[in-house]
């Protein structure tokens, strides 16, 4: 009578629980990285220009409105007549 080897049927039982290792893409893998490449900065930009829009581009535009409401050119012309500063017109004592 023969007796088996426990070493040998467990080594057995091994092989074929390991896993091969998948073979890398090669094909096409700059494309792909370009592409991928491509949809990140292009949405990137997308996101910084609504971010600028909405951050600085809109409260700028509020200030300036809000400044103009109240500014008087032809007030502001007296003013600056009076410190001289104009070489067209002397300044009115």
């Amino acid at each position: 009578m023969v007796l088996a080897n426990p070493l040998i049927s467990d080594l057995s039982k091994m092989s074929g629980a390991v896993a091969k290792t998948a073979k890398p893409v090669l094909r096409g893998l700059l494309q792909n990285q370009i592409k991928k490449n491509l949809i990140v900065g292009i949405s990137l930009c997308i996101a910084a220009g609504i971010l600028m829009k909405v951050g600085i581009n809109d409260p700028q535009k509020a200030r300036y409105a809000e400044f103009y409401k109240s500014y008087d050119i032809d007030k502001d012309f007296v003013r600056i007549k009076n410190l001289g500063l104009f070489e067209s017109c002397g300044a009115s004592d």
